[in-house]
């Protein structure tokens, strides 16, 4: 199987990053920071898979503050909470992991993924573009195109004080586990998480506020 194109010097990474994704590496480093503290106040009396839960919860909400007023979306099709850009085309989902920027090493996801991530994964390696002149089947290209959107995970591993990062996009899923990468971008790597700072305004953030459009049934 051919190997992923890795990207871990500071210009390439932060250069993908703005180019395909309108984001940096602090503001993903924010999003690591968000998941990490989660994890950490996970505390002995709650279930054991607390602090990955909370962890994923919190990264989660943290990948949507970064990334929504960008114009990406919330998505959740097939229940899989995601940020979905529907210019570009493609969707990020958090993903705890038991391992992160090595490079003799693909990155597996600490809890299965599903059919359902599997098929997301499997649409994603190609792009449709139906064209549709009617106007009343706009929202069914929408569909077709938000269901093809190209998959990226956003990996974090948590061990201690050794915490790692990179935004990849496997090639599939296969036994619940991910089975190659196009691409893998390398966020935090081994011993940077010591030195990063936070400023007291990624501390103590401001609220984000989402617009939710409420329909009836």
């Amino acid at each position: 199987m051919q190997t992923a194109n890795i990207l871990r010097e500071a210009t390439d990474v932060n250069n993908r990053l703005s180019a395909h994704f309108s984001a940096t590496v602090a503001e993903m480093q924010k999003v690591v920071h968000a998941a990490v503290a989660a994890k950490g106040d996970a505390s002995i009396e709650l279930p054991r898979n607390a602090g990955g839960l909370l962890s994923y919860i919190y990264g989660t909400g943290a990948l949507r503050s970064i990334f929504v007023p960008k114009g990406y979306k919330i998505n959740r099709s097939n229940n899989i909470e995601s940020v979905y850009d529907p210019l570009k085309n493609i969707k990020i989902i958090f993903q705890n992991a038991d391992s992160a920027c090595d490079a003799t090493r693909d990155p597996r996801s600490i809890s299965e993924n599903g059919p359902a991530a599997a098929k997301a994964v499997e649409f994603g390696q190609a792009s449709l573009f139906p064209e549709f002149e009617e106007e009343d089947r706009k929202k069914e290209e929408e569909a077709l195109r938000e269901g093809t959107a190209a998959i990226w995970y956003f990996f974090v591993y948590i061990d201690g004080d050794d915490v790692r990062a990179e935004l990849s996009r496997p090639k599939s899923i296969d036994e619940n586990q991910f089975k190659g990468f196009h691409e893998r971008i390398f966020i935090l790597n081994p011993g940077d998480w010591t030195g990063v700072q936070l400023t007291e305004e990624d501390q103590n953030p401001a609220p984000q506020t989402f617009e939710i459009n409420v329909t009836r049934k």
